[in-house]
């Protein structure tokens, strides 16, 4: 029998993963994924006094078995260490988890990709662009209909408060539709946070910021995704999920608010709301949120709306590892799961301008593992295929299905320009997947 070497066989079955030939692979486990780096890593923020705390969760395909990599407290000052069930803002790490529901109702062939959202949603059915988005909100008629894989992906044309400050953006902080359920960050003359229907029908009476399918923008999309799950189902988006999603998992601790606030693990702005200047002390983000998910918010955010924990978490991740398999059940199925971590992007269009956009998560479509520049809002270091996304909080999780593990990372830091979270995270996984 020929030599096959450890690199090349988990090539080849990631490759061969969809197909019937990967059952004639002379499949081997790989070797207990180190984490030697990763601890420096966390506990060098520790040190350096970037986060009180953290958590790194390392998954490897089957059974669920976590590595737990933890370092310092919950609070700068506190006592209580971090754990595996410490809570975290996961805010846009909410995506991942909307889309894939999204995914679980095409499996069903309740929704196809390609279909108009019109045809559940009746109030988009009509949608206009903006003629000169920096001037004013004069429109003309859309070239085409929003998909339920624009919605995905980022590509239906919508925006976000925190992409831009025109007429389009001033016009949703108006009407209070806002990344998020916590009303934290909302400033004068902001509208109160909607329901998430209420939210539907104010952005269906708005013009779209770019035809939809034309380019990647992020946006309030997931949201609208969340919504689109809610009038599919007629049940409200934290039933849907809980159904769907976190119950089969046993995400017990993941949801819209936070069931135990005493384990809500504290958040930290490093720059004054309003300005971009780093300070030497960071804000606790408990001034600002008053109840903030630590009780039932008035908006079910699709898009960056959930607190979870790294245990949770490494449970959603280790059913992408198993392409839609957990504890023995099926959560989605497999041509699904493998589906939603590809490239769903429409033709032409690439995320942050090389790389692929999945179910709400970025997807490599290269290889980085040699490239040391870092984009805005991925990483380098990932081979082909990598599937992820991470949190305005700091939160990231990745499923790299060449090298058959997946990681999440949970810390607490908003706004700190210095935190290299992305590049330093990919440098400690490669130097551990390549030491194993």
């Amino acid at each position: 029998m020929l030599a096959v070497d450890r690199r090349q066989l988990l090539s080849a079955a990631a490759l061969a993963a969809a197909g019937p030939a990967a059952a004639q692979l002379p499949m081997r486990r790989p070797a207990p994924l180190r984490h030697d780096a990763v601890q420096s890593l966390i506990d060098r923020y520790v040190a350096d006094g970037r986060v009180p705390g953290a958590v790194v969760a390392l998954v490897e395909p089957g059974s669920q078995r976590p590595q737990f990599v933890t370092a310092g407290v919950t609070a700068f000052g506190g006592t209580a260490k971090v754990t595996p069930d410490t809570q975290w803002r996961i805010y846009s790490m909410t995506k991942p988890i909307t889309g894939m529901a999204v995914m679980q109702r095409v499996a069903t062939g309740e929704l196809k990709l390609d279909q108009p959202i019109a045809d559940i949603m009746p109030e988009f059915r009509a949608m206009r662009v903006l003629i000169d988005p920096a001037k004013g909100l004069e429109s003309r008629e859309a070239a085409r209909p929003i998909t339920v894989r624009h919605l995905l992906t980022h590509t239906a044309g919508f925006s976000y408060t925190v992409a831009g400050n025109g007429p389009l953006e001033k016009e949703y902080k108006r009407l209070g539709i806002q990344p998020g359920s916590v009303p934290a960050f909302l400033q004068p003359g902001d509208g109160a946070l909607p329901d998430l229907q209420v939210m539907a029908l104010a952005l269906a009476g708005l013009p779209l910021v770019l035809d939809p399918g034309t380019a990647w923008k992020y946006s309030i999309s997931l949201d609208v995704a969340g919504a689109l799950l809610e009038r599919l189902t007629g049940q409200t988006l934290d039933k849907v999920l809980e159904q769907q999603l976190l119950g089969p998992l046993g995400m017990k601790d993941t949801g819209f608010w936070a069931r135990d606030p005493a384990r809500l693990a504290a958040n930290y702005l490093w720059s004054a709301p309003g300005t971009t200047a780093p300070l030497a002390k960071p804000i606790p983000i408990s001034m600002l949120e008053k109840d903030g998910f630590t009780t039932r918010p008035q908006l079910l955010s699709g898009g960056g709306g959930m607190v979870g924990t790294a245990r949770d978490y490494a449970k959603f991740a280790q059913m992408l590892l198993n392409q839609g398999e957990f504890g023995g059940r099926t959560i989605m199925p497999r041509g699904t799961a493998r589906l939603a971590t590809s490239n769903l992007m429409p033709a032409g269009v690439f995320y942050d301008g090389s790389n692929g956009y999945g179910a709400g998560g970025r997807v490599t479509l290269f290889d980085t593992r040699s490239n040391n520049a870092i984009s805005n809002r991925g990483w380098a270091g990932s081979p082909a295929e990598a599937y992820g996304w991470g949190g305005a909080a700091g939160t990231l999780f990745m499923v790299d299905q060449v090298r058959q593990f997946a990681v999440v990372l949970m810390l607490q830091t908003m706004a700190d320009s210095r935190l290299q979270r992305d590049a330093d995270l990919a440098a400690a996984l490669n130097a551990d997947a390549d030491g194993r």
